[in-house]
Protein backbone atom coordinates (compact mmCIF):
# COMPACT_ATOMS: atom_id res chain seq x y z
CA UNK A 1 0.00 0.00 0.00
CA UNK A 2 3.05 2.46 0.40
CA UNK A 3 4.80 2.13 -2.42
CA UNK A 4 0.80 2.95 -4.77
CA UNK A 5 1.35 6.13 -2.58
CA UNK A 6 5.54 6.43 -3.38
CA UNK A 7 4.48 6.43 -7.04
CA UNK A 8 1.94 8.88 -7.41
CA UNK A 9 3.72 11.31 -5.45
CA UNK A 10 6.70 10.98 -7.12
CA UNK A 11 5.08 12.00 -10.56
CA UNK A 12 4.18 15.33 -9.63
CA UNK A 13 7.16 16.60 -11.12
CA UNK A 14 5.69 15.59 -14.79
CA UNK A 15 2.58 17.54 -13.97
CA UNK A 16 4.58 20.49 -13.00
CA UNK A 17 6.79 20.53 -15.72
CA UNK A 18 4.21 20.41 -18.45
CA UNK A 19 2.43 23.34 -16.29
CA UNK A 20 5.74 25.32 -16.64
CA UNK A 21 6.64 24.57 -20.54
CA UNK A 22 2.97 25.67 -20.96
CA UNK A 23 3.30 28.64 -19.24
CA UNK A 24 6.82 29.75 -20.36
CA UNK A 25 5.49 28.89 -24.11
CA UNK A 26 3.12 30.97 -24.09
CA UNK A 27 5.06 33.96 -22.48
CA UNK A 28 7.57 33.62 -25.45
CA UNK A 29 5.16 33.61 -27.96
CA UNK A 30 2.72 36.18 -27.08
CA UNK A 31 5.15 38.68 -25.50
CA UNK A 32 9.05 38.17 -26.39
CA UNK A 33 8.47 36.27 -29.93
CA UNK A 34 5.33 36.85 -31.25
CA UNK A 35 4.60 35.31 -34.77
CA UNK A 36 4.21 38.11 -37.22
CA UNK A 37 2.05 37.39 -40.50
CA UNK A 38 4.50 38.52 -43.30
CA UNK A 39 1.99 36.79 -46.12
CA UNK A 40 -1.28 38.88 -45.67
CA UNK A 41 -3.63 39.76 -48.22
CA UNK A 42 -4.55 43.10 -48.66
CA UNK A 43 -8.25 42.62 -47.52
CA UNK A 44 -7.16 41.18 -44.07
CA UNK A 45 -5.15 44.41 -43.41
CA UNK A 46 -5.98 46.80 -40.53
CA UNK A 47 -7.66 50.39 -41.77
CA UNK A 48 -4.04 51.98 -41.51
CA UNK A 49 -2.48 49.18 -43.92
CA UNK A 50 -4.98 49.64 -46.29
CA UNK A 51 -4.18 52.86 -46.25
CA UNK A 52 -0.71 52.74 -47.11
CA UNK A 53 -1.42 50.01 -49.57
CA UNK A 54 -3.80 52.78 -51.34
CA UNK A 55 -1.04 55.34 -50.91
CA UNK A 56 1.60 53.00 -52.90
CA UNK A 57 -0.95 52.27 -55.42
CA UNK A 58 -1.95 55.56 -56.26
CA UNK A 59 2.06 56.71 -56.62
CA UNK A 60 2.48 53.95 -58.77
CA UNK A 61 -0.39 55.21 -60.81
CA UNK A 62 1.02 58.18 -60.85
CA UNK A 63 4.03 57.18 -62.14
CA UNK A 64 3.69 55.09 -64.97
CA UNK A 65 -0.80 56.10 -65.69
CA UNK A 66 -1.87 51.92 -65.83
CA UNK A 67 -5.14 52.01 -64.73
CA UNK A 68 -5.56 48.81 -65.29
CA UNK A 69 -3.14 47.55 -63.28
CA UNK A 70 -4.29 49.73 -60.61
CA UNK A 71 -7.60 48.51 -60.65
CA UNK A 72 -6.62 45.30 -60.63
CA UNK A 73 -4.20 46.03 -57.46
CA UNK A 74 -7.50 48.13 -55.87
CA UNK A 75 -9.73 45.21 -56.21
CA UNK A 76 -7.53 43.31 -53.75
CA UNK A 77 -8.34 45.27 -51.29
CA UNK A 78 -12.46 44.13 -51.93
CA UNK A 79 -13.59 47.73 -51.21
CA UNK A 80 -17.92 48.61 -51.85
CA UNK A 81 -16.67 51.91 -53.72
CA UNK A 82 -12.88 52.14 -54.35
CA UNK A 83 -13.18 55.41 -55.87
CA UNK A 84 -14.86 56.91 -52.40
CA UNK A 85 -11.73 55.32 -50.45
CA UNK A 86 -9.21 57.27 -52.40
CA UNK A 87 -11.05 60.31 -52.07
CA UNK A 88 -12.13 60.44 -49.09
CA UNK A 89 -8.24 59.12 -47.99
CA UNK A 90 -6.94 62.08 -50.18
CA UNK A 91 -9.43 64.53 -47.74
CA UNK A 92 -7.59 63.15 -45.14
CA UNK A 93 -4.47 63.83 -46.35
CA UNK A 94 -5.09 67.38 -47.02
CA UNK A 95 -6.20 67.56 -43.80
CA UNK A 96 -3.62 66.52 -41.61
CA UNK A 97 -1.13 68.49 -43.98
CA UNK A 98 0.40 65.21 -45.48
CA UNK A 99 2.25 65.63 -48.64
CA UNK A 100 0.48 67.18 -51.61
CA UNK A 101 1.75 64.67 -53.86
CA UNK A 102 0.30 61.79 -52.05
CA UNK A 103 -3.15 63.84 -52.01
CA UNK A 104 -2.80 64.70 -55.81
CA UNK A 105 -1.94 60.90 -56.73
CA UNK A 106 -4.87 59.77 -54.06
CA UNK A 107 -7.54 62.01 -55.91
CA UNK A 108 -6.04 61.30 -59.58
CA UNK A 109 -6.65 58.03 -59.13
CA UNK A 110 -9.82 57.75 -57.09
CA UNK A 111 -11.38 60.05 -59.79
CA UNK A 112 -10.04 57.88 -63.07
CA UNK A 113 -11.32 54.77 -60.85
CA UNK A 114 -14.88 57.12 -60.48
CA UNK A 115 -15.02 57.73 -64.56
CA UNK A 116 -14.29 54.27 -65.44
CA UNK A 117 -17.58 53.09 -63.13
CA UNK A 118 -19.83 55.61 -64.53
CA UNK A 119 -20.87 54.84 -68.12
CA UNK A 120 -20.97 57.76 -70.44
CA UNK A 121 -23.89 58.90 -71.76
CA UNK A 122 -23.71 59.14 -75.80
Amino acid sequence: MMEAKASIQTHWYLLTGLVLGLAIGLLISLLIAPAVNAEALPHELDQAGKAVYREQIALAYASNHNLSRAMSRLELLKDVDPAAALIAQAQTVVAQGGPVTLSRALAELGTAVQQLATPTSP
